[in-house]
């Protein structure tokens, strides 16, 4: 409990003063940019679905970055991101986190289970050479105990599902998360973006967020594919209008992290390595 509650501590302080930090003459004189961003959206896309690869390139050509959570044991399956993809998405510029080795719900398998497979997922990542610092829960199953196996295994935040309004029901939840967030080992989220939401809806999300202050907005998406994809997935068409649209909202103080960015740290071991 000590550990978790140092590395809390740590973490928040420095994001609190990256987010403080003055700004330099040229980004003030910047044109048309908010000195502070309004809202901090992160675009997160679980599983290591191979449609990722295709997302990675989308997200580039706008000057976006996003954040891949993969499940290190799935990768080169059919259907699933293969390592070398993992690195181009890399190379882009997009964070890779953790997500478990094999996608388990970590709250119903044993504890010595449920931290391997946190642990050695990461370690699996950082051997590949990715610089692995954050991590979202598989089904956004977590509790207590899973919280401090996350911090144990070396990571600066873990993002769950849930816990902010969801996309079509605004009376959901909170906005958006604060910042930094109140919880760095339970990121709240609106649900998961689902194949029945319209882009309207998710623009819904952005722009209640907007109305409501400063804050963190993370995005949480699956697969990304034409149709008969699942309930929870997306057409390439409706998240390239989402993304363009989003572009547009930069000027007004709405931009694009990676939740690595946002929340800051260095890139810790895993215990053990």
């Amino acid at each position: 409990m000590r550990l978790l509650g140092a590395v809390c501590a740590l973490l928040a302080a420095t994001l609190t003063l990256a987010l403080t930090a003055p700004a330099s003459a040229d980004t003030a004189q910047t044109a048309g940019r908010a000195a502070k961003p309004k809202i901090i959206v992160s675009l997160g896309f679980d599983d290591g679905d191979a449609s990722h690869a295709m997302v990675g390139s989308l997200l580039k050509r706008y000057g976006m970055r996003g954040t891949f959570y993969i499940n290190s044991g799935d990768l080169g399956k059919s259907g699933f991101l293969t390592r070398r993809q993992v690195r181009t998405l890399a190379k882009q510029g997009h964070e890779i986190g953790g997500h478990t080795l094999h996608h388990v719900r970590l709250t119903e398998v044993a504890p010595l289970t449920a931290r391997k497979e946190i642990c050695q997922d990461r370690k699996a990542l950082l051997g590949m050479g990715f610089k692995v610092r954050t991590f979202a829960y598989p089904y956004g199953a977590e509790n207590a105990k899973v919280h401090k196996m996350a911090a144990y295994c070396g990571y600066n935040a873990a993002r769950t599902v849930g816990g902010l309004t969801q996309p079509g029901c605004l009376e959901c939840g909170g906005y958006a998360e604060t910042l930094p967030p109140r919880e760095l080992y339970r990121v709240r989220t609106p649900g998961s973006v689902r194949a029945d939401n319209t882009l309207e809806e998710i623009q819904e999300e952005v722009i209640a967020a907007e109305e409501k202050g400063h804050g963190l907005l993370p995005l949480v998406f699956h697969r990304v594919c034409e149709e008969d994809c699942g309930e929870y997935s997306v057409t390439p068409q409706l998240l390239e209008e989402f993304v363009a649209w989003l572009k547009e909202r930069e000027a007004d103080g709405t931009v694009v992290r990676t939740l690595a960015d946002v929340i800051g740290g260095k890139v810790r071991p895993v215990p053990g390595r």
